[in-house]
């Protein structure tokens, strides 16, 4: 039910416009476990990182699609929300925020159902310890390295042939682009599963246009309560039926598994 409500949501929004020159693409799976009674046992979202020396931009790979569609003219909003929700309901993921980095300082902007749209930017850095473990992904060899972020410990393998120093979600800072990135208890698991070098200029990010500033601390409260408590309506005359609805959101609450458990 939170999911259709969602869908019926982000067919609304309006799309941005803000651009990036690009010299590469990398594509990432992640499997996640966000609550840590969920069933399936893990969830998996796809995204796309589009970047180049000095900046990058990661979407989640679904609304990535929709919006080339959207651009190419293949689909577009009618305003009838009963015309749009078949069209773009296949388009949305678990996990639609969006992740502008430059340097060491992120911008991060997602939509939050009946809550509306956040941003909030922070500067952030990695204390990366660089081993002499390694393995080969895809073919190629890439070099273990750890931190612990977020209240989690990380382990981490990128790839030298591959100079550039960016990765999944907010990972960045190593020698090479990070082909693996997965906490000690593999909640979080991100996989490179495709690279290419790709030359464009001006490719539209499509933030969201409508996002209110706000602290990470109040992002992180939002998002919690529509996760955990995503309805608070209580029913006169159905006290069976509230007493679900309460062991519902105690039970989402003790079991809420974000990604980042502390700042």
């Amino acid at each position: 039910m939170f999911k259709y409500y969602y869908i019926l949501f982000t067919c609304l929004f309006t799309f941005g416009q803000q651009k990036i020159n690009i010299t590469n693409e990398a594509r990432y799976e992640l499997t996640f476990k966000e609550y840590k009674n969920q069933k399936p046992e893990f969830l998996k979202n796809t995204f796309i990182l589009l970047f180049n020396e000095k900046e990058s931009f990661l979407k989640n790979m679904s609304l990535y699609v929709r919006d080339s569609l959207v651009d190419n003219g293949k689909i577009k909003k009618t305003g009838d929300s009963q015309k749009d929700f078949p069209v773009f309901a296949k388009y949305v993921p678990d996990l639609p925020y969006n992740i502008y980095k430059k340097e060491n300082t992120i911008s991060f902007s997602n939509e939050i159902p009946f809550s509306g749209e956040y941003q909030y930017t922070e500067t952030i850095d990695f204390e990366w310890k660089i081993t002499k473990e390694s393995k080969t992904i895809n073919g190629i060899k890439c070099i273990k390295a750890t931190t612990t972020k977020w209240g989690r410990n990380w382990i981490a393998f990128y790839s030298p042939k591959h100079p550039l120093p960016f990765g999944p979600y907010k990972f960045f800072g190593l020698p090479g682009l990070i082909f693996e990135v997965y906490d000690d208890a593999k909640d979080y698991t991100f996989t490179l599963y495709k690279f290419k070098n790709r030359v464009a200029n001006n490719v539209l990010m499509h933030n969201y246009p409508k996002a209110k500033k706000v602290t990470k601390k109040q992002y992180e409260k939002a998002r919690k309560v529509a996760s955990v408590k995503p309805s608070t309506i209580k029913i006169e005359g159905y006290p069976n039926i509230n007493k679900k609805i309460d062991k519902y959101s105690i039970d989402k609450e003790k079991n809420y598994n974000p990604i980042e458990l502390t700042d």
